[in-house]
């Protein structure tokens, strides 16, 4: 039965594959030329290795002509089928064989293998060698009988839909989707494939055991097989959250450029307006105005925030110039905890530091950034939780990571908010401008660190995990 699928396997995967096959293995690609072949194969045919790789195949083995015409147009006849052909032994008359020719992408183009098998090899040999190389593709494979139960499907595919095979063999193709959670695309993929329609490339997505899976799924009905048909389900989870990290560069790029281009001119007349409301304000209080000197003092502080925004703005566009070097986070963070106590004192919280480890390893980072990111999510805790409560700051990890750990006591950030936290303008503070997380996330991410969250009812702990300095 025709199986379409990619060769994704590595290229020094592949070779040592070939290499090591104890089958009579040869791969061509789509020019008919021989790229790759098995000890087996030389020893049938009886000549070196340099007479045979990178030579037409038809010079070792002859191929039906629209065999040969289908190496060469593989898109319309992708796929595994069984030929018969003429090897061409150096020295001895030809041998009629059997092939099991496996037609599919490789990162390079298409490939062809051909698993050559002389007549005295019993069937149960080839289909041990197709289950073989069905087993080991990167792509999920589901077999499915004329009534739609599964017949057949490989490792991939069951770790796809978090399955067993023994489980789900004999059953109804709906038993595959049972365990999906949260599907975008399910639904549409079943009734295309109740309705025994083929297509390609549909996407569909959905969450198992907590993990997003993002896939592509083709489906096809095999020809002269009784009704016969098969799921190729191709994994680009990936390739997905590439894509989206791109896109979240592309918005804090976009931000940048507004900033670069807006900033200096807004706060040109902004100086000026402070400045003549400053003096306004001395007239009014010598005035004895008290009314009109608080309206003064409102529209001070309202410049003053817009002074702070713009700040921020200029910060996430400025390119930033990353000065690694070696940093003891256990000194950098006693140097910061008298700044982070004078702030917590005003909310009657208090600041608990636990370096956690006894020889705590220094990072490769800025100095000067990662103290920002400190404070930065300092402050965040401390306004989370309003007035009292317990701000720690923790050190764990091993001789590759150091991890700093700040956790607050606060109200907690619900599920639905979690991951939208380090987008740029997403906040939920009255006063807030939603830039302080998006810049944090993108200086730890300069310095070659990660941060992660992660929060509940009785609050938040923000993760900033950075590498340690290696001899």
């Amino acid at each position: 039965m025709p199986i379409a699928f990619h060769l994704d396997l590595h290229p020094d995967q592949l070779t040592s594959w070939v290499k090591n096959c104890t089958q009579a293995v040869v791969t061509v690609d789509d020019q008919g030329v021989v790229k790759m072949v098995s000890p087996q194969f030389l020893k049938l045919l009886q000549c070196p290795l340099d007479q045979v790789v990178e030579q037409p195949l038809d010079r070792h083995l002859h191929l039906p002509p629209e065999e040969m015409e289908r190496l060469r147009h593989p898109d319309a006849h992708g796929g595994l089928r069984w030929v018969q052909g003429e090897l061409l032994p150096f020295g001895s008359s030809p041998k009629t064989v059997t092939l099991q020719l496996i037609s599919g992408k490789s990162s390079d183009g298409w490939l062809h293998l051909l698993l050559i098998y002389s007549r005295d090899q019993g069937a149960h040999h080839l289909q041990r060698h197709a289950e073989q190389i069905v087993n080991s593709l990167p792509q999920g494979i589901v077999l499915l009988d004329s009534t739609l139960r599964v017949t057949e499907i490989n490792p991939a595919a069951c770790w796809m839909f978090g399955v067993n095979r023994d489980d789900l063999c004999g059953q109804e193709m709906k038993r595959l989707f049972l365990r999906l959670e949260g599907g975008e695309g399910v639904d549409e993929l079943e009734d295309r494939i109740r309705r025994r329609e083929p297509f390609r490339d549909i996407p569909a997505s959905w969450i198992l055991e907590g993990v997003p899976q993002v896939v592509t799924v083709d489906y096809e009905i095999a020809s002269e097989s009784g009704g016969e048909s098969f799921l190729t389900i191709n994994d680009i989870t990936r390739n997905h959250l590439l894509d989206l990290k791109v896109r979240q560069t592309d918005r804090l790029a976009m931000i940048g450029q507004m900033a670069a281009g807006t900033a200096h001119e807004i706060r040109n007349p902004l100086t000026s307006i402070r400045g003549f409301l400053q003096v306004i304000r001395h007239t009014l209080d010598e005035r004895g105005d008290l009314k009109g000197q608080g309206y003064a003092e409102i529209m001070l502080r309202e410049i003053d925030r817009i002074n702070h925004l713009l700040g921020e703005f200029l910060l996430m566009g400025k390119p930033r110039n990353v000065k690694k070097r070696r940093v003891e986070l256990d000194h950098s963070l006693r140097e910061l905890l008298p700044i982070i106590e004078n702030e917590a004192i005003l909310h009657n919280i208090e600041v608990r530091y636990l370096p956690g480890l006894k020889d705590i390893p220094p990072v490769w980072a800025d100095p000067e950034l990662l103290k920002q990111v400190v404070l930065n999510l300092c402050k965040n805790g401390i306004e989370a939780m309003g007035e009292g409560g317990l701000l720690q700051l923790r050190l764990s990890g091993d001789e590759e990571r150091l991890i700093l750990e700040v956790e607050d006591h606060g109200p907690g950030i619900p599920d639905s908010e979690i991951n939208l936290i380090f987008d740029p303008f997403y906040t939920t503070k009255e006063n807030g401008t939603g830039l302080g997380l998006a810049v944090s996330k993108q200086i730890i991410e300069d310095i070659g660190g990660e941060i992660q969250v992660s929060s509940g009812e009785a609050g938040s702990i923000f993760s900033v995990i950075l590498p340690c300095v290696r001899d």
